[in-house]
């Protein structure tokens, strides 16, 4: 009988088999999450004639604050803050907890509403006459049953709100060209957003 390191080989082969299954299984899991990263991101890019993703921007008291997106669209600049978060939620606008009830698991997380007021107002400091709107988006794993609040979507609802743009020069682009340019000046890429 052929021994290695004490064990039978064909009890390390099937060792070897069973690693590569689990390789290939992580491999294909992590493929298909970064295609479907991919998709909500053109999803939210084909809105915007421009954009910024995951950028620190001054608040106007000194300090900086995160944005996940930033959009220069046909109407203005659109912050949208992204979850992507699989079953049933339950959204209000005067809720401090929102939840989640998924497939595996059930949580809760913060009410993401005044954060996000904040981002807009940050935004509108650098925007001027400019409007700013923000919005919630969730993917298309997340369901309302109950509704929710106005300024929440999910992403099938974002090309309904803010038409799809074409990226040429020209129109709102250009009139908008200006600000948004000094906005990028001060836009600075956030070290710790992955």
């Amino acid at each position: 009988m052929n021994l290695f390191l004490g064990l039978p080989l064909w009890l390390w082969v099937l060792a070897g088999a069973g690693l590569l299954a689990a390789a290939a299984y992580f491999i294909r899991d992590w493929v298909r999450q970064v295609r479907a990263r991919k998709a909500i991101d053109n999803v939210i890019s084909s809105v915007a004639y421009d954009e910024l993703r995951n950028v620190l921007i001054p608040t106007g008291t000194g300090d900086q604050i995160h944005v996940h997106y930033l959009l220069l669209t046909q109407n203005g600049l659109l912050v949208i803050d992204l979850f992507d978060v699989q079953g049933v939620i339950f959204a209000g606008e005067k809720m401090a907890q929102w939840s989640v009830f998924g497939p595996k698991r059930h949580f809760t997380f913060s009410n993401p509403l005044p954060m996000l007021e904040e981002r807009v107002m940050a935004a509108k400091q650098l925007a001027g006459e400019m409007p700013v709107v923000g919005r919630i988006v969730f993917s298309m794993r997340g369901e309302f049953p109950k509704g929710h609040p106005e300024s929440v979507i999910r992403l099938d609802e974002l090309q309904d709100e803010f038409p799809v743009v074409e990226r040429a020069p020209g129109g709102a682009a250009a009139a908008f060209a200006p600000v948004w340019d000094r906005i990028k000046q001060v836009a600075q890429p956030n070290p710790l957003a992955g």
